[in-house]
């Protein structure tokens, strides 16, 4: 008793200072020595202790009377330590007061209208996960377990729905704002302490379940979120070691209301309110089957449960601080949620959360992409981060600078952009997580799972592993195999996917810099090729889209994306013409590569894929076979070769302009070492001292349009001259460009040129000298 008396000394002269003070050990140590007398006292004999006691407890009000004044008189937050006891100091007072209504209110009215401690969790905080666990338990101990831990059943019966009241009340002023990030910190640590404290008592447990489940009320599920949230979490502890059909019964409803929010948002943002409650609900059912031997589990619940997971391993999307789960737990959730999946799509009668599934984790995974290309900074950290990783040579240096170099460097959230290293970390884990899903999903659904897949492409390249690789491999080779057994309805399949993939694109990073889009890209193209038969005998009217997907990958910052789609092109060109007609290739292709020459396109790939356009041209059956008068297949393939020398004359005109007025130093050309080309030997050696000059890259153009026209026809040549002369003639007014291109002709046709021609050239060159004659030139002095 005289220990007690002490105590109350001690903390009744407390002052403002002390109580946000970080030295208060002996304030504490007297404070927990109060608490332990109260918890020996005897509610149902309250009335007839003696006068000491009796004054004792008077002291014991006025002193926590006297602490909720000091504390609403100072701006400093009160110590945390002494706030949680103080808190249980006026629950446990209230406990005691229980018959005794107007001081028991009084008692939880002053606890539940105090300022916050601090280290008080707040969405500015929402990073600090310890303090939340710290809040949430010890908060836990002093409003119900503590209180409640020795009284007779009726009280507890009495007095919990006030007790539960000031906890709801704490937890929703703590979790306001960031509720799902609030139950992905704490729910699995909250989940074990609250199954720890009412492992052995009974009365406590019915008590909170009657509570609970009146707080489950799902009309107001998206009202009271945070504090259904916290009594789900509080009912799934409660149904560990004792399972009751009243608090089963009731999470079954809630999870069935749950679903069917998800059904119109299957998988909402963590600000969503749902968000909240289908996080506690999945993790608590993930956590449940590491504690019990139930191996049965709803179809409402597996979906819960992917929606945990997904959200688990998105929040670094958020920021990359959030990191509620290390790998080793998320693995380990993800290997019992595919097991559960398996059973779930097994079941025919659960073919809408089979389809809420697979909506889930397509909607995860652009999310993911959105985020990776939400800006360029972000990006660009990805790009430095894969070219780590894989090797630089892969992609093309100078498309990446020029991202780099329009990139907006305005000032960004620092949370949002995490180093390389940080996003490959996240990228490995989230693909990781997902794939073994979609193989699960792919049972029921190939050809959208393999479309998922495929949007992930690139995050396989990012991980490298075989174990990593199964999931992709396995559907490609179910796909190519349903292919296989029904050619007859293969449109099916390859009409969705073409349809799916041309809906992709993103505003801000620019089409060839998109390396998640060319992965994709590569799969699917690589899958095409595969079964390419197939798809030209069985699904001729796809044969645009074919092309539209090949096309996109042409020039991707990842070179074997562009690799790709130039060698398929060019069987197109060359062997393919009965299902890729030429007139509707190359127009495309050449446009696509004169637009990106010089930056993406560098001078060994436009003279390679003008070598075989031209040639596919030069060597077609218009030509070659002609007959005695034109044909409208001849006149046909005219036109659309003067098309095609039309543009890129019109092209060198443009880069003309760009190096000599607008931006001199814009043209990029490249090293000498990559200018080899494929033209046949004639072509090769004229090429090969025009590059010794170094000439600039409108010059190098102007250089290749000369040495297609020596290879032209002869039957065509005088058109195609007269094409060429117009490049010659927009230059007639500018000296030193003409100089340039009149001297690049002339070496062009003085060498390796068939002697037909090269007398016809040479006549026709004289004619071009004559009508535009440089000033400098001595007046009808011929070059040739």
């Amino acid at each position: 008793m005289d220990n007690i008396e002490v105590s109350l000394r001690l903390i009744a002269a407390i002052t403002h200072e002390q109580l946000a003070s970080d030295s208060i050990d002996e304030a504490i140590q007297a404070m927990t020595r109060v608490l332990a007398y109260l918890n020996l006292q005897h509610v149902d004999s309250l009335q007839q202790t003696n006068t000491q006691i009796k004054s004792l407890l008077i002291q014991i009000e006025q002193t926590f009377h006297q602490w909720h004044k000091l504390q609403q008189s100072i701006d400093k937050a009160m110590n945390f330590r002494l706030w949680i006891l103080w808190v249980e100091l006026g629950c446990t007072l209230a406990v005691l007061y229980w018959c005794k209504t107007r001081q028991m209110k009084n008692c939880f009215q002053l606890v539940a209208n105090t300022k916050p401690p601090t280290n008080f969790p707040t969405l500015e905080s929402n990073f600090h996960r310890e303090e939340q666990v710290a809040f949430i338990c010890n908060l836990w101990n002093a409003v119900i377990a503590n209180p409640l831990a020795k009284v007779p059943a009726k009280v507890v019966e009495e007095m919990m729905p006030e007790l539960a009241e000031v906890f709801f009340h704490w937890m929703t002023v703590a979790m306001r704002g960031y509720e799902t990030i609030y139950i992905a910190h704490v729910a699995t640590r909250f989940l074990d302490h609250v199954n720890m404290v009412l492992m052995d008592s009974m009365q406590l447990e019915n008590a909170l379940v009657i509570v609970a489940t009146c707080k489950l009320k799902t009309e107001n599920l998206n009202q009271n979120a945070a504090l259904i949230s916290v009594a789900t979490l509080i009912l799934s502890a409660l149904n560990r070691t004792h399972r009751n059909p009243e608090a089963t019964k009731c999470l079954e409803i809630l999870s069935a209301a749950t679903v069917e929010e998800l059904s119109h948002r299957p998988f909402p943002e963590p600000q969503n309110p749902t968000a909240s409650v289908a996080l506690a609900l999945g993790i608590a059912y993930l956590d449940e089957t590491r504690h019990s031997i139930v191996s049965e589990m709803s179809g409402n619940a597996t979906l819960l449960c992917q929606f945990a997971l997904l959200r688990l391993v998105s929040f670094q999307l958020l920021s990359s601080q959030l990191k509620p789960y290390d790998v080793g737990a998320i693995m380990d959730y993800q290997a019992r949620l595919q097991q559960r999946l398996k059973t779930m799509i097994l079941e025919s009668s659960h073919a809408d959360l089979q389809e809420y599934s697979l909506r889930q984790v397509e909607i995860s995974i652009e999310d993911m992409i959105d985020f990776l290309c939400s800006s360029r900074q972000i990006y660009l950290a990805l790009l430095d981060a894969l070219k780590k990783l894989l090797s630089p040579s892969l992609f093309l240096s100078i498309t990446s600078n020029q991202l780099q170099s329009t990139a907006d460097h305005s000032v960004q959230d620092e949370h949002r952009l995490p180093p390389g290293s940080k996003i490959v970390a996240f990228i490995q884990r989230f693909y990781e997580a997902v794939a073994p899903l979609l193989e699960v999903l792919s049972n029921r659904y190939i050809v959208r799972s393999f479309l998922a897949l495929s949007r992930m492409e690139f995050a396989r390249e990012i991980c490298a592993s075989p174990s990593v690789n199964v999931p992709m491999q396995a559907v490609t080779k179910q796909l190519e195999l349903e292919l296989e057994q029904s050619p007859s309805t293969s449109d099916s399949i390859f009409a969705p996917i073409f349809q799916s993939h041309t809906a992709r694109h993103h505003i801000i990073i620019p089409a060839e810099m998109d390396v998640i889009a060319g992965c994709q890209t590569l799969a699917i193209g690589l899958m095409v090729q595969r079964k390419l038969r197939i798809l030209l005998f069985h699904c001729a009217s796809l044969s645009d889209d074919v092309l539209t997907l090949i096309f996109s990958g042409l020039y991707n910052v990842f070179e074997p994306v562009d690799a790709f789609a130039h060698r398929f092109l060019n069987v197109c060109l060359l062997h393919l013409h009965q299902f890729f007609p030429l007139y509707s290739v190359f127009p495309h292709y050449l446009k696509k590569t004169l637009d990106a020459y010089p930056i993406a396109a560098s001078r060994q790939a436009l003279t390679k894929v003008c070598g075989t356009i031209f040639g596919s041209l030069f060597d077609s059956e218009a030509f070659t076979k002609l007959a005695k008068q034109d044909t409208v297949s001849t006149k046909i393939a005219q036109q659309m070769t003067l098309w095609a020398i039309r543009k890129c004359c019109d092209r060198c005109n443009e880069l003309f302009i760009k190096e000599n007025g607008l931006s001199p130093s814009s043209g990029v050309g490249s090293d000498e070492s990559s200018e080899q080309n494929q033209f046949p030997t004639k072509v090769t050696t004229t090429l090969t001292v025009a590059n010794s000059t170094r000439e600039s890259d409108a010059l190098y153009l102007a250089n290749l349009v000369f040495e297609l026209l020596k290879m032209a026809p002869v039957v065509i040549l005088k058109v195609c001259a007269m094409e060429v002369e117009q490049l010659i003639a927009y230059w007639v007014d500018n000296l030193s460009i003409l100089r340039q291109l009149k001297n690049a002709l002339f070496a062009t046709i003085s060498q390796d040129c068939e002697a037909e021609k090269r007398a016809w050239l040479a006549a026709w060159y004289i004619e071009i000298d004559r009508q535009y004659p440089i000033a400098s030139q001595a007046a009808g002095k011929s070059r040739l």
